[in-house]
């Protein structure tokens, strides 16, 4: 969501949980209890990361980030399906396990499932560089900062080169944090995840 609202230079602001992910007073904000959640006017709440997404370039178009035509379009989505389902939420789960990953009986489903993500990205990358095309689209907001997060987890299960198995996702991977609203969101995430990374 970060990138889009960069990219397009929108000024929305943005703020934690208010009385934190597992409050009472988030739930009663976001019944799902999910990050990240937009707060529409009236103070209606949009969560999940692909509606919001889908809102911000229908509500704020230019400069866009959906190609024009049908099949473009179609192709971005597939590419934001495949990190929202089969990379972040992998990462997430494996992230979670903090320390037991190879113990716990859901880590082999998680990681098989990490492993085919990475693998069918691989496919449907474009060769220029971003993730579909030579323009930066809503893929990209989805992708990049879940790729930004692989290494680390990864680190943390004991497969610190993940990675390195997918070279045309590292290419991807380094072509697109030259984009200025991907790496200022990556500047944001470091200290975050440094500071659970100590804390685990």
């Amino acid at each position: 969501m970060r990138v889009a609202i960069y990219a397009k230079g929108l000024e929305i602001e943005i703020e934690p949980p208010p009385g934190g992910l597992l409050s009472a007073k988030f739930h009663t904000i976001n019944p799902l209890g999910t990050i990240p959640c937009l707060m529409l006017e009236g103070e209606v709440p949009l969560p999940e990361s692909a509606a919001i997404l889908e809102y911000l370039e229908d509500k704020f178009p230019d400069p866009p980030l959906r190609p024009a035509h049908a099949e473009g379009r179609a192709h971005v989505r597939l590419l934001q399906r495949i990190g929202e389902l089969q990379i972040t939420t992998p990462l997430v789960e494996l992230a979670r396990l903090d320390g037991r990953a190879t113990s716990d009986p859901t880590f082999a489903t998680w990681l098989t499932r990490l492993i085919r993500g990475l693998s069918s990205l691989q496919i449907y990358l474009k060769e220029e560089g971003f993730a579909a095309g030579p323009q930066l689209t809503l893929a990209d907001c989805q992708l990049a900062p879940a790729l930004f997060l692989l290494p680390k987890v990864a680190g943390q299960i004991g497969k610190p080169n993940l990675l390195s198995a997918y070279p045309s996702l590292m290419r991807y991977f380094d072509s697109v944090t030259k984009h200025t609203a991907v790496q200022k969101v990556l500047d944001e995430m470091t200290p975050a995840w440094s500071g659970q990374a100590k804390a685990a």
